[in-house]
């Protein structure tokens, strides 16, 4: 309920592949969520939300098929501050967290706060089952006689959409407290584990973390992708059982789920939580597949033969093209030249951009521990999203700034 990607010279142009000489790359400010984990607001809303819930369930439960318009407003305008104070509770822990996956006093916070929110709002499992009980004609009556209540319309469709899958109360009851021992911890494990790795590659003075080791996989130099690539696979061979029970009890549990809800397909449930119809996406995949032979596999015996090679071994699938001069993209570079972008799409796309590099909105460093990858987190309403990077200064780098930031920008509006 809660929500909580040029060989001119092929000399080694980026001596520091954990991300320095970028310049002064920037950190989260969190404090526009919380000033610190100990500060007495997030007592003060962890309190507040056990009383929230609690009264929720009081006033509402067993009641929705009963309530006019503008109760059922109210009642989802209270079931919203609740979202909000929970949102942002459990954003504030998954960014600190994220920041630094194997610092155990932040996996300790994340899991309490996680703990706290899911005992919580287990009252509140009722309000999706009782929404969903209530019959098109009357719902679709209360929407229209109330324009402040037909703003959450599509909320409550998709919301309606798990109709057909629901179990009874107390199953639901049941999984959702259940929830934080099942696929969540299974996945933290997982994103601590791969967070915690360090790769031991031939040419480097000391081991690197995830992301510097797969910067090295786009170097102009073969022999650093070659040795970068082995060291990956040593090490992920090395975590091998303990990726492959995560991997396999994740399915088998989706496959439980699925089974229990009547999904008529493994992928169904996304579909449902992405809006979309199966067809859509079945029609996009095929033509994907189906253009595989004159795009991918042209571009890559393309890309051999410019490379000079008969074949393409995996390090070599993303080495720069030959034409390309290397180099490396400081911060400020990259930031100008996103900004520059947007600002020529729309001056007003680049003012929006601003307060995610001046307000502490991105977290761009390479660090042990920090969680690979990229990502634009919408955190609530009333606050703002934030953007984590690894930075290395590559062109896929600046890409993915303006990829991500564009989320930010979608998640401001």
């Amino acid at each position: 309920m809660f929500r909580i990607p040029a060989l001119h010279d092929p000399r080694r142009f980026d001596a520091e592949p954990t991300g320095k000489g970028l310049g002064d790359l920037p950190e989260w400010d969190l404090t526009d969520l919380y000033a610190a984990p100990d500060a007495p607001e997030v007592t003060r809303d962890f309190d507040w939300l056990d009383d929230a819930c609690a009264r929720f369930a009081a006033s509402y439960e067993g009641r929705l098929a009963g309530l006019d318009a503008a109760a059922m407003l109210q009642c989802i305008q209270d079931y919203e501050a609740i979202d909000i104070t929970a949102g942002r509770l459990m954003s504030y822990a998954g960014l600190r967290y994220y920041q630094a996956t194997t610092d155990s006093e932040r996996a300790k916070f994340m899991a309490d706060a996680q703990d706290r929110v899911t005992v919580a709002t287990t009252p509140l499992v009722f309000f999706s089952l009782e929404m969903n009980r209530i019959d098109d004609a009357t719902m679709e009556s209360l929407l229209q006689a109330d324009a402040a209540l037909g703003r959450y319309r599509p909320v409550i469709e998709r919301m309606r959409a798990m109709r057909p899958h629901q179990l009874s109360d107390e199953l639901e009851k049941f999984l959702h407290d259940q929830s934080t021992v099942g696929a969540a911890a299974w996945n933290r494990l997982f994103d601590e584990t791969m967070a915690g790795l360090s790769f031991e590659v031939e040419g480097e003075d000391d081991p690197l973390p995830l992301e510097a080791t797969l910067n090295l996989l786009t170097d102009p130099a073969r022999a650093r992708r070659q040795a970068a690539a082995q060291s990956l696979a040593k090490v992920f061979d090395a975590n091998i059982r303990l990726f492959a029970r995560v991997h396999n009890t994740l399915a088998k549990e989706k496959e439980i789920s699925d089974r229990w809800r009547k999904m008529p397909s493994p992928q169904h449930g996304r579909h449902l939580s992405n809006h979309v119809e199966p067809e859509v996406v079945e029609a996009l995949r095929n033509a994907v597949v189906a253009a595989y032979p004159r795009l991918s596999h042209r571009y890559y015996a393309l890309k051999a033969k410019w490379l000079g090679l008969e074949r393409l071994e995996i390090w070599d699938r993303n080495a720069p093209l030959p034409i390309e001069a290397p180099r490396t993209i400081g911060w400020t570079e990259a930031r100008e030249t996103v900004m520059s972008a947007y600002g020529d799409f729309d001056p007003r796309m680049a003012d929006l951009a601003e307060p995610f590099f001046t307000q502490g909105w991105i977290d761009a460093g390479v660090k042990l521990g920090k969680a690979p990858g990229a990502f634009a987190h919408p955190t609530v309403t009333t606050v703002h999203p934030y953007v984590m990077l690894n930075y290395l200064g590559k062109p896929r780098d600046v890409m993915t700034l303006t990829h991500e930031l564009g989320h930010g920008v979608h998640q401001v509006l």
